[in-house]
Formats: C-alpha cells, structure tokens, sequence
C-alpha cells in the first residue's frame, strides 16, 4: 500500500522523482497518488471518477522538458 499524504503537495514533493513516465501528459493526483493520466486534457479530465470531491486533487502538466539530462562537454571542467 502506497504512503499516504496530508496533502497532494507533499505527495507531489514526495514522488516528483518518479512522474518521469508522465512525460507529455496531464495528470490529476491527491495526497493518496495519481488518479488519472493523460496526453489529451479533456481525456484525463474525463478518467477521474465522478465520485472524487473536486478540491481533492490536482491537475498538472508534465512537460517532456522537466527531466532533462545535462550536457556534459569532454575536456571541460568547471573549478
């Protein structure tokens, strides 16, 4: 069973490391985890059960650009 959290946020704080597979999609989570994922918004939208109070959750772009690698250039050092 996963942790739960007192918050989305400190679920968010807690996983972020890990929403690399999310890559270019929308994703709606509680303080519990993810409840629904998606490319297309409304699609995302439409895959959170009707039942889940709204203020529960929160909605969040993963942009394919947040886990980037570092370029790395040979013969160069920083001191």
């Amino acid at each position: 069973m996963a942790a739960e959290y007192a918050t989305a946020n400190e679920w968010y704080k807690a996983n972020r490391r890990h929403l690399k597979k999310y890559r270019g999609e929308w994703i709606a989570y509680t303080n519990n985890g993810i409840i629904s994922h998606d490319s297309d918004y409304d699609k995302m939208k439409e895959g959170i059960s009707p039942d889940t109070p709204k203020l529960s959750y929160v909605l969040c772009r993963i942009f394919e650009s947040e886990f980037g690698t570092a370029v790395r250039f040979p013969g160069f050092h920083c001191n």
